[in-house]
């Protein structure tokens, strides 16, 4: 399936890409979110027993019948839009969210990809609970931000956008929805947009 991608992390480009037929197929059981790696279904787990909000909004998305895919790099393959041979997710590029739109602009499935071992590459010299409060707050941005908002409308217009050019980083409605994830899991609150926002950063600054 050809999709376009919109980065929301670490590069401003639109890629289309398709998803990978690799190891099993997308499994049919009714979830609302489905998570393809052990490291990204125990974040979603910590994210659901924390915040009252995400599972709030993961109750109301279950009885649309949409989904949430969220999947390692190894699951996509990105397709140059002039033809030439496909090729992996660039390995520089930590997160992106794709709303899969038909041509009726309606949306029942998102594709959210996480660069989990460049995250764990990342905070190598750090402490786990590090990595994973930094994939919390990703998976915050780009579930509970960014997908859920187009699967509970149904469509593009449910878009929830990033900061704008020259909008404070706390006035955007993605970063505003993942801060209401953040308060509950006691993850802080995020003011400034891109790495700034993560544990990793913090610790590159010293």
């Amino acid at each position: 399936m050809v999709v376009g991608i919109v980065a929301t992390v670490a590069l401003a480009t639109v890629l289309p890409v398709c998803i990978a037929a690799q190891g099993p197929s997308l499994p049919p059981d009714g979830r609302p979110i489905v998570a393809l790696s052990s490291e990204l279904a125990a974040s979603l787990e910590r994210l659901h027993a924390g915040s009252a909000a995400w599972r709030e909004a993961v109750g109301a998305l279950a009885e649309t019948g949409r989904r949430v895919f969220v999947v390692t790099p190894d699951r996509v393959r990105v397709r140059d839009p002039k033809g030439r041979r496909d090729r992996p997710f660039d390995d520089d590029l930590l997160a992106e969210v794709q709303p899969l739109a038909d041509e009726g602009a309606r949306v029942q499935v998102v594709v959210v990809v996480v660069n989990v071992p460049l995250l764990d590459q990342m905070h190598a010299s750090g402490v786990r609970v590090e990595f994973q409060n930094d994939l919390d707050r990703i998976l915050a941005h780009e579930v509970y931000g960014h997908a859920i908002p187009y699967l509970l409308a149904g469509s593009l217009a449910g878009r929830c956008p990033d900061p704008a050019p020259g909008q404070r980083a706390t006035e955007a409605c993605a970063v505003q929805r993942e801060n209401q994830v953040r308060a509950e899991l006691r993850l802080g609150l995020r003011r400034e947009y891109g790495l700034d926002g993560l544990t990793l950063a913090r610790r590159f600054r010293r």
